[in-house]
């Protein structure tokens, strides 16, 4: 299995901020203002522009450059050329960079994965047999007893995975005490229907179908246990490198593990935002955290360290934040990279989804974009001051307008007149295309503001000596975009 070094990263993040440099101001752009602040004329290059005249150009590069990806088309040449030399810049499109689950598990066990449905979506279901199976090999490759910690628990999807299937000691622990109740509930329902469960899942994979839940199987074994409730506890905590893991395991589980010295694993699937950061700091300060299995999300909500981007009171969030979350390595913190609020939820969209589903942004997008223009002429003094959120259930611009008002408990809105909306729906309708079109290919940059995040925390691990670090490709993109994970393992001590 080849290393990635040290230098091996510098030398792609530097091509990536390369890359990026031009592009900052465009990637932190606010949609609500494409109308207002006239997005396609200040971030698109002249080149591009060019190539795109009316609705029907618009469209077309829409169904050529993204629906089909049609490379030997002869129009839009210089469209075909940005977003080629955009993709290059990928992190899946450079595999010496990342570790195949094979490569990283030296004894694969032969033994098939089960699918096992249980009270949660197949989304869910996909990330935590994946995730719940890395960890376990990783565990189990170490040859060394291991407690499980799993950060920013929620649910207890992970947790119970590995507790019931694997026979593991988890702890879960998570912010929210009510998350960790629910957790708690969730897996004793869970223990009680895991013998059906798991024979259901393995006459699937014998190509049975199973009979309906509720009629008793004969084929049960009504011997068998249900497996132990007391793998699996919970705490409600806000993780911090001066957390106490072994108090907290000690406290939970009692006598802890005969052996010379408490190791941990600590993984976490999807934590959110400065979370994932802070499960890499902690692997660090804690001896006693020997492996590391984490897969992020919500990058909006890092704290940056250099970054003054942040838009509707992100920024109040973020200095609650006590440690920094990006940049992590030094080496970019000696450039002093910052991303900005909007270039970071950006980071968090897929691209992969959008283009398998051939899905265009929802009408909402453009019709915010209108409000604003409305809110420029009636009170301008509230220009990027508005938080709208989500509005459903609208059949027309109108009635989302009318929905607006309501929500923002704003009389000046109510009291548009209609025939000024419907003025504005016919000055801007060319644009509603051109919106469509800047929209994909803003979100073209998502995979490549991804890996600047990526290989920062990669090369934070690296620069700390822990030369097994690697990162993952375990899910599948489009059912899950958040699909890369970070492991990384100590050397004995």
């Amino acid at each position: 299995m080849s290393k990635v070094g040290i230098a091996q990263l510098q030398k792609r993040l530097d091509g990536l901020l390369a890359f990026l440099n031009p592009h900052w101001d465009f990637v932190n752009c606010h949609m609500v203002n494409y109308l207002t602040d006239q997005h396609w004329e200040v971030f698109l290059p002249g080149a591009l522009r060019k190539e795109i005249s009316g609705k029907e150009d618009a469209e077309l590069a829409i169904e050529e450059l993204f629906w089909q990806s049609n490379e030997s088309g002869h129009r839009f040449q210089q469209w075909r050329v940005f977003l080629e030399i955009g993709k290059q810049e990928r992190l899946a499109l450079h595999p010496e960079l990342l570790t195949s689950v094979e490569d990283l598990i030296e004894a694969q066990e032969n033994a098939a994965q089960l699918s096992i449905r249980e009270f949660m979506s197949a989304k869910k279901c996909h990330e935590v047999e994946l995730t719940a199976a890395l960890v376990d090999h990783i565990v189990k490759n170490s040859s060394q007893d291991c407690y499980i910690v799993d950060a920013g628990d929620g649910k207890g999807y992970l947790s119970s995975r590995l507790a019931l299937q694997y026979g593991h000691k988890v702890l879960g622990i998570d912010a929210n005490a009510a998350n960790t109740e629910n957790a708690l509930s969730r897996n004793r329902k869970l223990q009680r229907a895991w013998n059906g469960l798991t024979e259901r899942a393995e006459l699937q994979s014998k190509g049975i179908i199973p009979k309906r839940r509720g009629k008793k199987s004969p084929t049960r074994d009504p011997q068998k246990s249900a497996p132990a409730l007391d793998n699996y506890k919970t705490t409600s905590r806000f993780i911090t490198t001066e957390l106490n893991f072994g108090a907290l395991l000690e406290y939970n589980f009692g006598q802890l593990l005969q052996n010379d010295s408490l190791n941990i694993c600590l993984t976490g699937l999807h934590t959110c935002g400065n979370l994932a950061a802070t499960c890499l700091q902690v692997f660090h300060a804690q001896n006693d955290c020997r492996l590391l299995c984490n897969i992020g999300c919500c990058y909006h909500l890092l704290r940056e360290r250099y970054s003054q981007q942040e838009f509707f009171g992100n920024k109040a969030l973020m200095d609650m934040q006590t440690d920094y979350g990006f940049p992590l390595s030094q080496y970019l913190q000696d450039r002093q990279v910052h991303m900005g609020r909007n270039a970071r939820m950006l980071a968090a969209q897929s691209i992969e989804r959008t283009l398998d589903a051939k899905e265009l942004p929802n009408v909402t997008l453009y019709y915010r974009a209108l409000l604003e223009v409305l809110v420029c002429r009636h009170t301008p003094q509230l220009k990027n001051e508005l938080q709208v959120g989500k509005v459903r259930k609208f059949d027309s611009f109108e009635e989302y307008i009318q929905k607006c008002a309501t929500k923002l408990e704003a009389p000046w809105l109510a009291s548009v007149r209609d025939e000024e909306l419907h003025s504005l729906l016919q000055e801007y309708a060319t644009e509603k295309h051109y919106l469509d079109l800047f929209y994909l290919l803003r979100m073209s940059f998502a995979p490549i503001l991804e890996s600047l995040i990526l290989l920062d925390r990669l090369l934070y691990l690296k620069e700390l000596g822990y030369e097994r670090s690697y990162l993952i490709d375990l899910f599948d993109p489009v059912i899950s975009p958040r699909h890369f994970a970070i492991v990384s393992i100590k050397p004995p001590p």
